[in-house]
């Protein structure tokens, strides 16, 4: 049966869960992942994996449990990433005149006159 597009809106936390699943399972896009959940849902398998938390995905650090130093530690790192310079090189490209469109050369010579 060809495939229809269709266009899904999901909570954050499900759309993180299933770009989860989609690398878990080696799938080729979310789309497919999708596909396969309510391909499962439908046919009534139970072998659709349960919701996992995302707990334990993020590393906190010991010292700062309730995050109080995260917005100094944030502005210190951005900070620090906007006073390294910034090398830009480009490519030099020479200039060259335009084509002219229209009559060729032998078109634009001077006529001799006969007489």
């Amino acid at each position: 049966m060809p495939k229809q597009p269709v266009s899904v809106t999901l909570d954050a936390d499900n759309l993180l869960w299933l770009r989860a699943r989609t690398v878990s399972r080696k799938r080729r896009s979310l789309s497919d992942a999708l596909d396969e959940i309510l391909t499962a849902a439908r046919a009534g398998a139970h072998g659709v994996e349960a919701s996992r938390s995302v707990v334990g995905t993020i590393d906190i650090a010991a010292d700062d449990p309730g995050l109080l130093r995260a917005d100094a530690y944030i502005r210190e790192e951005m900070e620090a990433s906007l006073a390294r310079p910034l090398a830009v090189h480009e490519t030099r490209v020479s200039y060259k005149a335009p084509r002219k469109i229209g009559r060729s050369k032998a078109a634009t010579s001077t006529k001799r006159n006969r007489g």
